[in-house]
């Protein structure tokens, strides 16, 4: 049910939380693992808090650590897939998600170089829940594919330091939290009384190295844990901080818009003579709804750094067996600063009223077999130099506490509180910019090197600062309609708030059953706010007394190792932002730079959403043999009631409101039944054969349940979006069926189906239009210099029936300790999943079928290890296939999407002691570009991303 109000409101946020689990077992010494008793094998949802027992677990490098994980995953009730660190503060790669692609049916996005987030079995971030230390947290922050602000979790937020394992529960149980459909993601810290000794310390010291950077930067890590001497109170305290340069080199298409698009380049047919020099047959030939020209062909790089600062604390109390108390508490800080230079075409992105393509008159050109304008020659064309500044800190703040009390014999009580908080800044987002007008000339081509590398002759000497402008829009000659440079301050801010409360029972009704049930009690808030200029991002005054275009302006020269073909420039005349704010205070907030968080552009991006839950599970436990088989497993139900509440900005006319926004608060209401079964049947000691089904739901992404519509124009980007609050929640029926088999300690050998049938999807609508189309006030437009017969990408959000999802997974692990010495040594881990899903999508009125976003049919992880004597050496591979990110894509193209990538890892260490080790790593050996497409037939390039080799050079001692 549901209920709409105007009026302002609160704006808060929402929390998913969870349930996290491990009575079973994490860590101990070199590899930290929580632990809990062999009974409680799949009993995710209890607290981590360690046993006794656990203590005696201690694993000790590569090798061991992938047999402790594969004795998780052998004695857990689902489909589980573990990561144990192979020692004290490290973890087998250097970032979270990273270890996260090595598991099956995982594939990661990278950002920065950097992993960034997850992909399960084909389905998206949105689409995990992910919990640190047994509570649903979130994190977001931002880079080169964008402020996340939907329910995804950034993984490049934490140093991998801080955790000693990690678990993906890819199928579900009625203890387990809802909200996914992929996987659930445990994330864990250590704990002080896992140890055996005492009093640990382990220190770490890294130098790294990225080649195109060309820079040295610190990584630094350090775990202290004391225990008193009877081994019942503990303290643990671990930090992490590393700080990475970066060089990001790359080439821009700014997308791929119609011949005719933005009302076409300069035709020759209307007006005889308007456009000398045009050669009518090839004008003829791009004058096409049917043909695709390139919006702006353009070179970027960008140089930066990242830095991330991870805390964290445990206090652990054990004053007998059956009572165990752990307050945890974990700090993370990921602040990125870094600038990008470009030059482009802007002229070819521009309507009529811009003065842009219309104004461009065509001389020469080729089509190719994909009706892709693929080299041109151009007359009267608009340049752009740009410099943006992006500097943003994400700040992580969680606090949980955990208990645990046996009551007797049987009945056990665990309880969770917590909260956390995760603060996205972003208020320098800043876009300095210059512009060159009517330049003859210019041209582009991608034939010589592909689509990758675009040759540009850019008609004009780039590097004289004469040759640019900055003020006041001016009409150009000839030509209808104003156009001319901006400056762009775009601040925003993101926050997310996670409260949880949890209570779960068990009672051990006999040795083979147990019986559980529990509570849990989840606040998620959510909340984004964005700013804009109030008198917009162009028409700033000419240039102040005192200074000039030159004093403005540096020179710009990059591209050490992208490769382009020769007689490109690699230098020209930038804006210097520094100069800028001189001249213009551009960062002041006053006078011609004040901002307003109700500037029509601005509008979408200031909303909340504030989600509490309330879920109620009970489940049985089964243990028992079945002639001379092990039979183990759950069932059970989760009953959930989702109160949501929607707040934002609604742009109305004037004559409904002088300001034209209404603040608006949508309220509703829904309620969900997820029923879960899994089977355990191990006929022989050394083969496990899982059965699986369950009822899942993900919760609608956030951006989309804000109802607000927005108008924004940046440049030669134009969109309309609108949000929905009433969307319902994706839901789907599952079914796995996998078998195991465990030949020795360390290794396996298995296959995996599932299946399942998405039977509620939520999907964005795109179309091309004129503004006019969309019924929206003419006001809107004010201050954008476009008129309402300007080309919008118009999207909306609709629910859909879905399709369904099936696939496999292969599985390899093995020590290959039966060879002969020296070679005993060696092991080997492979991986394979395959997955296919199809459904339909909607294009305007229209539907087609396509795969679902952001799944790759194959995935492959491979790793060769060495491991003897103190030496280890390990080399791994991760292959992805392309990937949508879109459907459908801008300008009446099917699709967007990111090509096929394989990444290349190694690492060497060799323990000169029993305490000091030595070590050298390597990240994107081949430094693999990262490229985006649109198009499925075309594969146009849209952007086409170098971030170079990354190498760490480090020393680790334990005492």
């Amino acid at each position: 049910m549901g209920k709409m109000t105007m009026g302002l409101s609160t704006i808060s946020m929402r929390t998913r939380t969870a349930k996290i689990a491990l009575r079973c077992a994490l860590f101990a010494s070199t590899a930290l693992i929580a632990a809990g008793t062999a009974a409680a094998q799949d009993a995710p949802t209890e607290p981590p808090i360690a046993d006794d027992q656990a203590q005696d677990i201690v694993v000790t490098g590569f090798r061991d650590s992938l047999a402790r994980a594969l004795e998780l995953k052998r004695e857990s009730s689902g489909v589980v897939d573990s990561i144990v660190a192979e020692d004290i503060a490290k973890f087998p790669d250097n970032n979270l998600a990273e270890s996260i692609q090595r598991i099956p049916g995982i594939a990661i996005s990278r950002d920065q170089g950097q992993g960034r987030s997850i992909s399960v079995r084909g389905l998206g971030g949105d689409f995990t829940a992910t919990r640190i230390n047994g509570m649903e947290s979130q994190a977001t922050t931002d880079g080169y594919n964008g402020a996340n602000r939907g329910r995804g979790f950034d993984f490049n937020v934490f140093a991998s330091e801080l955790f000693s394992q990690i678990d993906v529960r890819k199928t579900a149980s009625a203890d387990l939290p809802e909200g996914s459909l992929g996987a659930t993601v445990d994330l864990t810290t250590s704990r002080p009384l896992s140890f055996k000794d005492k009093v640990v310390l382990t220190v770490s010291a890294q130098g790294g190295y990225n080649d195109q950077a060309k820079k040295v930067d610190p990584r630094l890590a350090a775990v202290f844990a004391l225990q008193n001497d009877a081994g019942t109170v503990g303290f643990l305290a671990s930090a992490a901080f590393a700080r990475q340069s970066g060089n990001f080199q790359q080439s821009n298409s700014g997308d791929w818009n119609q011949g005719t698009g933005d009302g076409g380049f300069c035709n020759p047919n209307t007006t005889p003579g308007a456009c000398p020099g045009t050669n009518i047959p090839v004008f003829n030939q791009v004058n096409s709804p049917n043909v695709y020209n390139p919006r702006f062909p353009r070179y970027v790089q960008g140089v930066g750094r990242t830095e991330r600062l991870g805390i964290t604390t445990s206090l652990q109390w054990s004053p007998q067996d059956d009572t165990d108390i752990v307050l945890d508490m974990l700090y993370s800080k990921f602040d990125v600063k870094r600038d990008d230079w470009a030059l482009e075409p802007i002229g070819f992105s521009r309507a009529a009223s811009q003065g842009g393509k219309p104004e461009s008159i065509i001389r020469d050109g080729v089509i190719d077999e994909n009706n892709s304008l693929v080299y041109g020659l151009f007359d009267n064309v608009d340049l752009r130099s740009e410099h943006n500044r992006d500097n943003f800190t994400t700040e992580f703040i969680q606090t949980t506490l955990a208990a645990k009390h046996k009551f007797g014999d049987r009945f056990t009580v665990n309880a969770l509180a917590g909260h956390s908080r995760s603060d996205f800044d972003n208020f320098v987002d800043i876009s300095t910019q210059i512009d060159s007008f009517n330049v003859d000339n210019f041209s582009y081509d991608l034939r010589p090197m592909g689509q990758n590398a675009p040759a540009i002759n850019w008609g004009v000497d780039v590097t004289d600062p004469n040759n640019w402008y900055f003020g006041p829009r001016v009409t150009q000659p000839g030509g209808t309609g104003p156009t001319g440079p901006e400056i762009r301050l775009r601040p925003n801010y993101i926050e997310n708030r996670n409260t949880t409360a949890r209570l779960d029972l068990t009672f051990e009704a006999m040795d083979a059953l147990s019986l559980r049930a529990g509570a849990e009690f989840k606040k998620y808030e959510f909340k984004s706010r964005s700013l804009r200029y109030v008198q917009g991002e162009f028409n700033f005054p000419n240039i102040p007394d005192g200074y000039t275009i030159g004093s403005l302006t540096e020179q710009f020269c990059g591209f050490g190792q992208f490769d382009m073909p020769a007689g490109n420039t690699k230098c020209w005349t930038a804006p210097n932002i520094n100069a800028f704010n001189d001249a213009y205070n551009i960062f002041g907030n006053s006078g011609r730079t004040e901002l307003s968080s109700t500037v029509s552009a601005a509008r979408g991006d200031n909303r909340a959403i504030t989600e509490e839950d309330w879920s109620f599970y009970g489940m049985a436990q089964f243990d028992t043999d079945l002639g001379n088989m092990r039979v183990r497993g759950n069932i059970g139900g989760r009953y959930v009631i989702t109160n949501q509440t929607s707040n934002f900005l609604t742009t109305v006319p004037t004559t409904v409101d002088p300001s034209g926004v209404v603040p608006t608060t949508v309220e509703r209401t829904y309620r969900n039944f997820l029923p879960s079964f899994n089977l355990v049947i191990e006929p022989t000691d050394d083969i496990v054969v899982r059965l699986a089904a369950a009822k899942t739901m993900s919760r609608p992404p956030l951006g989309n349940l804000a109802g607000a519509t927005t108008v924004s124009v940046s440049g030669g980007s134009r969109t309309v979006n609108s949000g929905n609050a009433f969307l319902n929640p994706f839901k789907s029926d599952n079914a796995d069926l996998s078998i195991e088999w465990y030949p020795m300690r360390g290794s396996i050998v298995s296959a995996g189906l599932f299946y399942k049938k998405i039977n509620s999807y939520i999907q964005g609508n795109t179309v091309t239009a004129p503004y006019s189309t969309t019924g929206l006030p003419v006001e809107l437009l004010a201050g954008t210099g476009v008129t309402p017969d300007t080309d919008f990408v118009i999207t909306s959000v609709i629910n859909t029936p879905g399709g369904p999802l099936k696939g496999i997974e292969l599985n390899l692990q093995q020590q290959l300790s039966f060879l002969p010495a020296p070679f005993d040594g060696f092991g080997v881990l492979a991986n394979y999943t395959y997955v296919d899903s199809n459904i339909d999508y909607r294009a305007g009125t229209a539907l087609f079928n396509a795969t679902l976003l952001n799944l790759s049919k194959n995935s492959i992880n491979g790793t060769l290890y060495y491991e003897k004597n103190g030496f280890q050496a390990r080399v791994s591979a991760n292959y992805r296939d392309q990937f949508l990110t879109g459907v459908p894509a801008s300008f009446n193209q099917d699709v967007a999407g990111t090509r096929s990538a394989t990444y290349v890892d190694a690492a060497i260490s060799y323990a000169l002691t029993e305490n000091i080790t030595v070590s050298v790593d390597g990240i994107n050996l081949t430094n693999q570009a990262d490229v985006q497409y649109t198009d499925s037939t075309a594969q146009r390039w849209v952007n086409y991303r170098l971030n170079g080799r990354q190498f760490y050079l480090g020393v680790r001692a334990t005492f």
